[in-house]
């Protein structure tokens, strides 16, 4: 069935339901001949139409393509994309994470609280919050130095290979020489990493929240720079691992002012008590 039938079926139904209201059978002609000239008039403005839009469909295709354009642009706006093509100097001037409270929250086991004087130091140094330092420190090893994954050694975990782009990347001085379970060295290189990891995944975007990057800059830590990227455009993660560690460290940075934690408490219940543990116990 065409789309006209469809119409001319619509129309004898609503005539068909009018019949019903009226009971005169002059009343009964006058809507049926109402109908008919309203029908007879909508079928001229379709056709009208219809031969307007076909003499103008290339007019009417520009118009659709710069549409699509304005509101493809709208929307890079809206995610922060168009920051990565015009870049202003106030883009690296407002960098985020660069606060210097080196308050560490209440809830935050002693076991990391031990090592904020290094914490501060190399956060300091590499111009990033001592508190999110802290927190990835907290998630990677409780503050266990001898904390060794199989890949990844120290109290931020750095993997060997990482460690190496790292030492002749972003410490300063470049080094040749290094142990990551020296607590000092594993914490300069973990400040390091989260400060080029801000600089790479935070900065060109320029329009994220502190929580924003943070989730961004936690997720380049544990799965590197292209699993955050993934979260950014919103292609999902990879490896679960990956989303449910960029979630805990935002969240335990959003509740780094409050005196307890629910994050850091589901970290701890599900495996942080061993790290833990085994750092109070110094084994």
């Amino acid at each position: 069935m065409s789309f006209q039938d469809l119409s001319l079926l619509a129309f004898w139904r609503e005539v068909k339901e009018l019949f019903k209201a009226v009971s005169h059978r002059k009343e009964k002609q006058y809507v049926f001949i109402c109908y008919t000239k309203t029908m007879a008039k909508s079928k001229k403005w379709t056709k009208k139409l219809t031969h307007w839009a076909q003499s103008n469909r290339w007019g009417l295709m520009s118009a659709a393509l710069v549409l699509v354009l304005v509101g493809g642009v709208y929307l890079a706006w809206q995610r922060g994309m168009l920051t990565k093509l015009i870049k202003t100097p106030q883009d690296t001037a407002n960098v985020a994470l660069t606060g210097q409270d080196n308050t560490l929250p209440a809830w935050m086991p002693d076991t990391v609280k031990r090592w904020q004087g290094e914490i501060t130091k190399q956060a300091r140094q590499y111009n990033i919050s001592p508190q999110l330092v802290a927190i990835i420190m907290t998630l990677e090893s409780g503050g266990y130095p001898k904390a060794h994954s199989g890949v990844a050694s120290g109290l931020m975990q750095v993997t060997d290979s990482t460690g190496r782009e790292i030492a002749a990347k972003f410490v300063k001085p470049a080094r040749t020489n290094y142990d990551l379970f020296d607590p000092a060295t594993s914490i300069a290189f973990g400040a390091a990493y989260l400060a080029h990891l801000r600089d790479q995944l935070c900065v060109p975007l320029g329009n994220l929240s502190e929580n924003e990057c943070v989730e961004l800059v936690a997720a380049g830590y544990n799965g590197g720079p292209g699993a955050a990227g993934n979260l950014y455009r919103g292609r999902g993660l990879e490896a679960i691992e990956t989303l449910s560690y960029s979630r805990d460290a935002m969240n335990l940075w959003r509740e780094r002012v409050s005196s307890s934690s629910p994050t850091y408490t589901r970290w701890f219940e599900r495996g942080g008590k061993k790290l833990v543990e085994k750092a109070q116990a110094g084994n």
